[in-house]
């Protein structure tokens, strides 16, 4: 099997149509279909949470990246450890969330830091528990 090394140095292999990564952990970023709208385009997924759930490797809590500079939205900036593209702002809408399956990652981008990824995951849980925000 050949193995590439990627952006964010996890080792990927080719299957046909299709690459796919070792598991992915918090702070990795990932292109996955958008579960909200039929038909788009994959978007960029953060990944909040993923050893922690009932199926490490096979699905993880993410929040959506977009490039829309939404009052609510918060900017990516210097965030990025790597996959940046520097053309394109990014920025991590913490309240569209979803439960991504490994089967479903179409590539990888690259991997935030674990503060933003923390800072998300903080607003994430204070969307749901109904807590003011900033």
């Amino acid at each position: 099997m050949t193995h590439w090394r990627t952006t964010n140095g996890k080792s990927t292999r080719l299957i046909p149509g299709k690459i796919v990564t070792d598991r992915y952990q918090k702070g990795d970023v990932f292109w996955a279909p958008d579960p909200f709208r039929q038909g788009s385009n994959p978007r960029l997924w953060l990944v909040l949470a993923a050893d922690q759930l009932p199926f490490p490797g096979d699905e993880y809590l993410c929040a959506a990246l977009t490039t829309s500079d939404l009052s609510a939205n918060h900017r990516v900036g210097d965030d990025w450890v790597s996959g940046r593209n520097p053309t394109k702002p990014s920025y991590c809408s913490p309240w569209v969330i979803g439960t991504i399956k490994h089967r479903a990652v179409a590539n990888p981008q690259g991997e935030l830091t674990i503060a933003f990824t923390d800072r998300m995951i903080d607003r994430c849980e204070e969307f749901l528990r109904g807590a003011e925000t900033e």
